[in-house]
């Protein structure tokens, strides 16, 4: 594949405020990335603001099997997450990099993986000729969570761990059960019991749908857990304790 990106000594400013990403704000930077790195090419579509904590942005799309059993994409839209208060030039980076993603689509070109080689190739190729610093995966900062303070309610499992360490899974409620069983047959698990709180310092950990255990230092469990329920189950059904 000829690359896109032409304008080899045009660069993109890179802005230190911080700020939330607006749908008239991602609309303009699509369209200044459109021109300056996809020379034009990519069509208007959707856009979508989003509360995710885990995809900073995401492509929405559809498909369907082609006959020589390639996929054919499409009903494409293009969402990014307001959630967190985020310096300027990620959200930046963030529209890039999804940008790539749907160049790549809307080209109906078959990649590897959704971050394979030719998606690796477009990105390093922008991060080369214009200064940037698209990523792959995003891990949000102490400070990013810090700032996350919005009330949700967690379903948190407490493993107290051989040696001593401590550890929490925060369930899903569609795996709730299931995780209730499992985590006390885990070798490493000594003692486990369930509650549920609404501590937005939980904000940080992803929902699980399966076993994961993520380690915590007790001193930060001790304060965070102040006020949480403790939770029972009694047949089919779960509960908080009385």
């Amino acid at each position: 594949m000829n690359s896109v990106f032409i304008r080899r000594n045009s660069l993109i400013k890179l802005k230190s405020r911080r700020m939330k990403a607006t749908i008239d704000y991602i609309k303009r930077k699509f369209g200044e990335y459109n021109e300056l790195c996809f020379e034009g090419k990519l069509k208007p579509l959707p856009f979508k603001l989003s509360n995710s904590r885990t995809m900073l942005g995401q492509v929405r799309f559809m498909r369907e099997k082609n006959p020589d059993d390639t996929w054919h994409y499409y009903g494409f839209v293009f969402a990014i997450s307001n959630l967190l208060d985020l310096p300027e030039k990620e959200i930046e980076d963030t529209i890039l990099h999804e940008m790539i993603h749907y160049y790549i689509l809307s080209n109906q070109m078959q990649d590897t993986s959704p971050h394979g080689e030719i998606f690796v190739r477009i990105m390093k190729d922008i991060n080369r000729r214009f200064d940037r610093n698209i990523s792959i995966v995003h891990r949000a900062t102490k400070e990013e969570h810090d700032k996350d303070t919005q009330v949700r309610q967690h379903i948190i499992c407490v493993c107290r761990m051989r040696g001593n360490q401590m550890g929490i899974t925060i369930a899903t409620k569609s795996s709730l059960f299931q995780l209730w069983d499992e985590i006390p047959k885990f070798p490493k698990v000594v003692e486990c019991n369930w509650y549920i709180t609404t501590d937005p310092y939980f904000n940080r950990y992803p929902r699980a749908k399966t076993l994961k255990i993520y380690s915590i230092p007790h001193d930060e469990l001790e304060e965070h857990m102040k006020g949480a329920q403790p939770l029972v189950k009694s047949g089919n059904s779960i509960r908080v304790k009385r």
